[in-house]
């Protein structure tokens, strides 16, 4: 479905506009009733604690709330809750001197706490009709990134990027990012819609994925660039998915194309029309997995990077807006991951990716990445995961982007993640980029990240 896991709290901005206060005030009190019932009932008694468990053994660092959280969830009533610092610095090269002093502030390193909170209620378990899901989630994020001070196309920290709000980039930001409603049609069909979050999208099992916090952290081994011209992290849409086999699941669907993290999303500009589709194979007796996407964007207002340079130039140094244009996109993706051991309970295997656009207005033509990865590789240390990877980024060779020396990026990371339990993951990373803008050299990136379920 494009980039962005996706993979919250219910209610958008305005979401109780229009309704007056006494009916307000009844529906928040029979929400408080209902839900201490939910939470107060009794639990079905064969099921095992989810979250139960000593503290160094449970899957979250709260645990289950005096069993509180296992009675919601026997209810259909889910939460989770987590929190990622990140902690980098630009050992050597992005960009530097005077040039940069003058328009960012970034520092030579950077720290960002994001979070996200979400809700998961399943209407087969709450006692009302099988099949429905309702799905929402917030996030948030603060602190100063060296996303700039890289002097990268591809961001070398993944969790800067979300939420995607617009006008708050490097900066604090918190907007609800998902909304939905999934409800199972019978013969492996599904119908989804509502506000939605793509990041889920372009997963693969040994790379990880725009919502990954276990795997790599650079942008470009999460997922193929070439998405970002027509799918947004946060935009209204719908579609259908379909599961013909147990090892073939898809879905075709349709959303907006412009970002609407921290804004309304009913005002949408343009569209996208998107379909994803994975299908598992045993190779050897070895699991593996290919995954293939299509994107077509309408309609949607672009930098018109086929503009001549001198010309935009002039423009800018007369404080005249970049020149915009109106134009439809398409880009192709695609992501493989093969076991040469073991499996996802542990062992080791290698991953592609690669993506394809139009070039124009799409300012990134074409992306591929690989590497190898693996999970539980060392004795003693079953849920520490691996990885090794490099890629390359082809920009557009259009009039605007040629003319401001914009090239080809490759790049390659090392990361490993210590499981120091199962809800504290603490990864090491290592990063070297060599940037397709002109003025950028050579980058050496060095991180460390944390990650708590709580």
């Amino acid at each position: 479905m494009g980039r962005r896991s996706g993979r919250s709290c219910v209610g958008g901005e305005g979401s109780s506009a229009g309704v007056r206060p006494r009916r307000r005030a009844t529906r928040l009190r029979w929400s408080v009733v209902c839900v201490l019932l939910v939470a107060w009932s009794p639990a079905r008694a064969e099921e095992a604690s989810a979250y139960g468990g000593d503290f160094w053994s449970r899957s979250t660092l709260s645990g289950s709330w005096g069993g509180v959280r296992d009675r919601w969830a026997a209810k259909g009533l889910t939460f989770s809750i987590d929190a990622t610092y990140t902690f980098q610095g630009v050992a050597d090269g992005g960009f530097e001197g005077p040039v940069f002093d003058r328009v960012s502030d970034e520092d030579d390193v950077g720290n960002v706490l994001s979070g996200m909170i979400g809700v998961a209620f399943d209407t087969g378990k709450a006692g009302l009709w099988e099949g429905g899901t309702f799905d929402a989630r917030v996030d948030g994020r603060v602190g100063r990134s060296i996303l700039q001070r890289a002097g990268s196309v591809s961001a070398v920290d993944n969790d800067a990027l979300f939420p995607n709000v617009v006008d708050r980039f490097d900066e604090g930001a918190i907007a609800l990012t998902a909304l939905t409603f999934t409800q199972a049609l019978g013969a492996g069909f599904s119908a989804f819609g509502g506000l939605m979050n793509t990041a889920e999208g372009d997963a693969n099992e040994l790379a990880g994925s725009a919502l990954a916090n276990d795997s790599f952290l650079n942008s470009a081994l999460l997922y193929s660039l070439v998405e970002d011209a027509t799918v947004p992290n946060v935009t209204l849409g719908g579609g259908i998915g379909w599961e013909p086999h147990e090892r073939v699941a898809g879905s075709v669907s349709v959303f907006g194309t412009s970002e609407t993290a921290g804004e309304s999303p009913f005002q949408p500009h343009g569209t996208t029309f998107a379909t994803e589709w994975t299908v598992s194979h045993r190779l050897l007796d070895r699991p593996g997995a290919e995954t293939f996407g299509a994107l077509y964007g309408i309609d949607e207002r672009r930098a018109d990077i086929a503009a001549d340079p001198r010309t935009v130039l002039v423009d800018l140094l007369r404080g005249r807006p970049a020149p915009t244009t109106l134009e439809d996109s398409w880009a192709l993706y695609f992501n493989a991951h093969q076991y040469l051991q073991g499996d996802g309970d542990g062992g080791f295997g290698f991953f592609v990716r690669a993506g394809l656009s139009d070039g124009n207005p799409n300012l990134v033509k074409w992306n591929a990445a690989g590497g190898f990865g693996g999970i539980g590789s060392l004795p003693r240390r079953p849920r520490d995961r691996w990885g090794l990877g490099a890629f390359a980024v082809g920009m557009s060779d259009e009039d605007l982007l040629r003319g401001l020396g914009v090239g080809t990026e490759v790049g390659g990371e090392l990361f490993y993640n210590f499981a120091v339990t199962p809800w504290l993951h603490l990864t090491l990373d290592a990063q070297v980029i060599d940037s397709a803008l002109r003025r950028a050299d050579t980058a050496w990136v060095l991180g460390m990240r944390t990650h708590v379920d709580f």
